[in-house]
């Protein structure tokens, strides 16, 4: 199998596990990050603006909003069933400046300079080359734009390091989410290979945004969402390792390793 049939495979399953998601509109955890992430992002009056897997328009909407009728925003999206939900709160918003586009983000064609902000919330680990996509991105920025996405923590128990553990005690490989943001130091690297020449990371305590009650959803999520990356011959060797996640997960040690981690990025870079 070619690279480029993985990697379409991949974005297929992408785009079925949020089309899945019917009630995506209503999770807490989310909208609770996106208000974060719009404070920290801070579109402008005026300005145009593209959102990158934009969901159900946790940022866009408010975003478009913001700009008013002199600015512009695009929401673009892999995942026709996240537009639908978008496309009804959009409406009964009532705004005519946000335009939703169903799209791959890392196979967009925008001329250069097109954009003073763009936005990722709570989707750049999904892209398949995360440094070509930063690279792509830049171009789109005019001088001075900025880019803004969040991202966790490499060893982040949002992104399944109970999971991991559990796993690796059976010899069963789950790849790490979000590599190659999973530091602060790798944030910058990858950003400033990708041409941007600023970036600031700002770190807050993972239960600001994810509590330790998620904990317990990790394991199932993680058995549906290719982001995970469990090989399809490990799903029922992981499936059978419940019993010992959950041991784990209502353990006091992890518990109180979850209420303490500090792995919540936030990162704000320009060209």
């Amino acid at each position: 199998m070619t690279e480029s049939t993985i990697r379409n495979k991949n974005k297929y399953a992408v785009s079925e596990f949020f089309n899945g998601r019917s009630n995506y509109r209503q999770s807490e955890l989310h909208a609770k990050m996106a208000e974060r992430f719009l404070r920290l992002a801070a579109p402008k009056l005026g300005e145009r603006v593209l959102d990158i897997a934009t969901g159900t328009g946790f940022v866009s909407i408010p975003t478009a909003r913001i700009v008013g009728e002199a600015g512009a925003v695009v929401g673009i999206d892999i995942s026709p069933g996240m537009l639908e939900q978008a496309a009804e709160d959009l409406e009964a918003a009532g705004l005519k400046n946000l335009k939703l586009v169903e799209a791959d983000a890392e196979s967009l064609d925008y001329p250069n300079e097109s954009f003073d902000l763009i936005t990722c919330c709570n989707a750049l680990p999904y892209m398949s080359n995360v440094p070509l996509a930063l690279h792509r991105w830049h171009k789109f920025l005019r001088p001075g734009g900025r880019l803004v996405f969040n991202c966790w923590a490499e060893d982040s128990h949002a992104t399944g390091k109970l999971l991991r553990d559990v796993a690796a005690h059976h010899r069963i490989v789950v790849p790490v989410v979000g590599w190659d943001t999973g530091s602060p130091d790798r944030c910058r690297t990858v950003l400033m290979d990708a041409g941007y020449s600023s970036v600031e990371v700002i770190v807050e305590p993972t239960k600001n945004y994810w509590p330790a009650t998620k904990l317990f959803e990790i394991f199932e999520v993680a058995l549906r969402n290719p982001l995970f990356g469990i090989m399809p011959d490990d799903l029922d060797r992981v499936g059978s390792l419940r019993d010992e996640y959950a041991n784990y997960a209502h353990s006091t040690g992890v518990l109180t390793s979850v209420e303490t981690e500090i792995g919540a990025y936030f990162v704000i870079a320009s060209r």
